[in-house]
C-alpha cells in the first residue's frame, strides 16, 4: 500500500479527479455513458459498414470485374467476330487474356423422350475463362466437353459419364438439328460469377470459327476501366462498332453510395458525441458549483490556477476514458461480429475500419477535455474569497 500512495502522490490531479468521480458516481457514469454511446456510434457503425462494403465489393469482383465483355455493336455490318477482329483488339488493349466465345441454346436429353434446355458455349479452351475443378482437359477434347458445377451437380454426372445433345445448326440448305453425345472430361470449380455457360464444346465443333463475344480479363479493375475506354476510343468514334461491358462503373456506382451512406452514419455517430460533451460539461459545471468552497479552500492553501485547471480537466478526461474504454469495447466487439457475418473472418479489419474505430476513440476523449475547458476555466479564475463566502 506504501508503493501505492508513493505513486498516488506523485500525481496528486488523478487522485482528486478519481475521488470526485467516485464521489458522484450517478451523475459521472451518465457523463461516460454519453461517451460511450458516441463512441460506439462511430467505431460500430464506421467498421461494420466497412465490412459490408468490403463484401460488396467482393462478391462485384467475384462475378468478374476484372472481365471486360466486347459484342458486336449496333453500326457493325457482321454480328459476329473473326481471328482477324481478335488481333486488332489484342493489338489495341495490349493484354494477354482475350478469348473468343459463341454461345447459343441446346436441348440436353436427361433421359428417353425427356429434353430440357441448356446453354452450350464454344471457346478454345474454357481453362481460360474459368478454374477446372475436377478432371482435366485433353490435348484433343473434340469429342468430350466441360460442364459447369452446378449443370454437373443437378444431373449427378461425373467424369468420364457421357451427355447428349440436340443442337440447330444453320446450313446453305437450312436449319438442320443434329444429335452429338459427348463424354464429360471436366467439371468446372464452383463460381459465383453470373451468366456461366452449363456446356463447354471446342470452336471446331462450329462450321466457321465466328464468335459472338470477346471476353478480355485484366489484373484489376482499374485495368478493366482502361481497357474499356480504349477500346471505346478506337472503335465507337463516329459509330458503334463495340458494345464493350465493364462492371467497374458498377463498382465506382456502389462505393460512392457506400461512401456516402457511411458519411451520414458516421456523422450522425458524431453528433451524438457531440452531444455527449455538452453532457460532460453540464456535469463539470455542476461539480464546480457544488464544489466552489472546496475549491476555494484549494487556492487559500496554495493551488495555483493552472492546479486547478489541470485537476478539473484531468476529471473530465478520465470520465471520457472511462467512457471511450467501455465503448470501444462494444464498437470493435460489433465490428468483429460483422467482419465474421460478411467476410468469414473475424479479425479480418481493414485500414479504413481501424481509422474508424481509431477516429471514435480519439474523438471521444478530445470531446471530454474540450467540454472540461470552460468549467475548469471557471473555477480557475474564481477569486478564493468569493469561492470561500459560498
Amino acid at each position: 500500500m506504501s508503493i501505492l500512495y508513493r505513486i498516488a502522490g506523485l500525481f496528486p490531479s488523478f487522485v482528486i479527479a478519481r475521488r470526485n468521480i467516485s464521489r458522484a458516481k450517478t451523475r459521472s457514469a451518465l457523463a461516460a455513458l454519453a461517451i460511450v454511446i458516441g463512441v460506439v456510434a462511430i467505431g460500430a457503425v464506421g467498421g461494420g459498414s466497412v465490412a459490408f462494403k468490403q463484401s460488396i465489393f467482393g462478391t462485384i469482383e467475384e462475378q468478374g470485374a476484372n472481365n471486360v465483355f466486347v459484342s458486336p455493336g449496333f453500326d457493325r455490318e457482321q454480328r459476329f467476330f473473326d481471328q482477324e477482329d481478335i488481333r486488332q483488339i489484342e493489338a489495341t488493349v495490349d493484354t494477354a487474356g482475350i478469348v473468343g466465345t459463341s454461345s447459343q441454346s441446346a436441348e440436353y436429353r436427361v433421359r428417353a423422350g425427356e429434353m430440357k434446355d441448356v446453354s452450350v458455349t464454344y471457346t478454345e479452351d474454357p481453362r481460360a475463362l474459368y478454374e477446372v475443378g475436377i478432371g482435366e482437359l485433353p490435348t484433343n477434347w473434340r469429342n468430350s466437353v466441360v460442364v459447369s458445377n452446378e449443370f454437373a451437380t443437378e444431373h449427378r454426372l461425373r467424369v468420364g459419364d457421357r451427355v447428349t445433345i440436340e443442337i440447330e445448326e444453320e446450313t446453305p440448305a437450312g436449319t438442320v438439328q443434329t444429335t452429338e453425345t459427348y463424354r464429360v472430361s471436366a467439371i468446372l470449380a464452383p463460381t459465383a460469377r453470373f451468366g456461366v455457360s452449363q456446356l463447354f464444346l471446342p470452336m471446331e465443333q462450329l462450321p466457321e470459327r465466328r464468335y459472338d463475344q470477346i471476353q478480355i480479363t485484366t489484373r484489376n479493375v482499374d485495368r478493366a476501366e482502361a481497357v474499356a475506354a480504349e477500346l471505346d476510343e478506337e472503335f465507337n468514334g463516329r459509330k458503334s462498332m463495340l458494345f464493350v461491358l465493364e462492371l467497374t462503373s458498377l463498382v465506382r456506382f456502389i462505393k460512392d453510395i457506400a461512401n456516402s451512406l457511411n458519411l451520414f452514419l458516421v456523422g450522425l455517430g458524431s453528433i451524438s458525441l457531440l452531444v455527449s460533451g455538452v453532457a460532460i460539461a453540464n456535469t463539470m459545471l455542476m461539480a464546480v458549483i457544488k464544489r466552489r468552497e472546496e475549491i476555494g479552500v484549494l487556492r487559500a492553501v496554495g493551488y495555483q490556477r493552472g492546479d486547478v485547471l489541470r485537476v478539473l480537466l484531468v476529471e473530465s478526461g478520465m470520465l471520457g476514458l472511462i467512457g471511450t474504454t467501455v465503448g470501444m469495447v462494444i464498437a470493435v466487439g460489433a465490428t468483429v461480429a460483422a467482419n465474421a457475418i460478411f467476410l468469414g473472418n473475424p479479425l479480418a479489419f481493414s485500414g479504413e475500419a481501424l481509422f474508424y474505430l481509431g477516429g471514435a476513440a480519439a474523438f471521444g476523449v478530445l470531446i471530454s477535455l474540450v467540454a472540461g475547458v470552460y468549467p475548469a476555466w471557471r473555477a480557475a479564475n474564481e477569486r478564493p474569497v468569493d469561492a470561500l463566502r459560498g
